[in-house]
C-alpha cells in the first residue's frame, strides 16, 4: 500500500479473482430524513441470475465527522469489501448513515441502521436477498451501532456477526465522551451490555483484533470476548499481533 495514498482511497490489501467482474447497483435511497437521501450500494456475484436469492452481508461503517460521512460507502475500503464479498458468491450491501458526533446524536443514527435493515428485508425479493440469511459486518466505531442492531432483540435473520477492531464497551471510556451523555446511553451502545439478553440465540461471532490498536479499544474487545465465553457463545477470535487499527487497508502483509 503506497504510503502517500489518501486514507479514504485505500483498498483492502487482500484480493481474489473476479473482483472486478461483480455487478454493482449504486445509490439506492433507503431513507430520506431532513431532506437528506441516505443511500446504499448492492454488490452482486458475477454469476448472479435475476430472480435468484443469495445470502447478504451488510457492512456498517464507523462514525466519521459530518463532512465525510456521506462518502463512507464510496471509500476504497468498502468498495473492495463489497467486491470481495460478491466475488465469493454473496451479496454485499454498503451504505452511509448519519454521524453521531461523539454520541450526542446516537439516537438519531441508530434508526438509520434499523431502517436500512428494514429496507433490505422488505425489498429482499426485488433485491435478490435471502432475507433469512443475513451477515452483519462492523468495524471500529461502527461496532457501536452495528452490534447494537445485531444483538439487541437477537433478530433471527442475523446468521453471523463479524467485527474488525471494534469498540465493544463505551462504559469504561466515560471521559472520552461529552459529560452530558447519560450513562444509560453509553451502556445501550455498548455491545458488551447486550450479550446477556438471550445469549443462547446470538449468531456466531467472528472478531478480528489488531495487536497494535488503541489500548482502550483492545481492552473493550478483551472484555467482550471474556463475557461471550462466559455465556458459551459461539465465537472465533483472530488476533493480528502486528496489525494496526484498520489493518485490512493499512498493513499489506501475509497476516492481513
Amino acid at each position: 500500500m503506497p504510503q502517500h495514498e489518501e486514507p479514504g482511497k485505500q483498498r483492502v490489501v487482500y484480493t481474489i479473482p473476479n473482483m472486478e467482474q461483480v455487478t454493482v447497483k449504486k445509490n439506492i435511497t433507503y431513507k430520506t430524513v431532513d431532506g437528506l437521501d441516505l443511500q446504499m450500494d448492492m454488490y452482486y456475484p458475477p454469476d448472479f441470475q435475476e430472480g435468484a436469492l443469495r445470502p447478504a452481508v451488510i457492512f456498517i461503517h464507523g462514525d466519521p465527522p459530518p463532512e465525510r460521512v456521506g462518502h463512507s460507502k464510496d471509500m476504497g475500503q468498502y468498495l473492495s469489501w463489497g467486491q470481495l464479498t460478491a466475488a465469493w458468491g454473496l451479496i454485499a450491501v454498503t451504505f452511509h448513515h448519519r454521524t453521531s458526533e461523539r454520541l450526542t446524536k446516537a439516537y438519531e443514527v441508530a434508526p438509520d441502521i434499523d431502517d436500512l435493515l428494514s429496507f433490505v428485508l422488505t425489498h429482499a425479493e426485488t433485491l435478490g436477498v435471502d432475507k433469512d440469511t443475513i451477515g452483519i459486518w462492523v468495524c471500529s466505531a461502527g461496532t457501536t451501532f452495528g452490534l447494537r442492531a445485531a444483538l439487541r432483540g437477537v433478530p433471527a435473520y442475523v446468521r453471523c456477526i463479524i467485527s474488525y477492531y471494534g469498540l465493544m464497551n463505551l462504559q469504561h471510556l466515560r471521559e472520552a465522551y461529552p459529560p452530558e451523555i447519560p450513562a444509560e446511553t453509553l451502556r445501550d451502545f455498548s455491545a458488551l451490555y447486550h450479550l446477556s439478553s438471550r445469549p443462547g440465540e446470538i449468531a456466531p461471532l467472528f472478531i478480528a483484533r489488531a495487536g497494535l490498536d488503541y489500548p482502550e479499544l483492545n481492552e473493550s474487545i478483551d472484555q467482550f470476548v471474556s463475557e461471550a465465553l462466559a455465556h458459551n457463545i459461539s465465537l472465533s477470535l483472530m488476533n493480528h499481533p502486528l496489525g494496526q487499527h484498520g489493518f485490512d487497508v493499512r498493513d499489506d502483509n501475509a497476516r492481513s
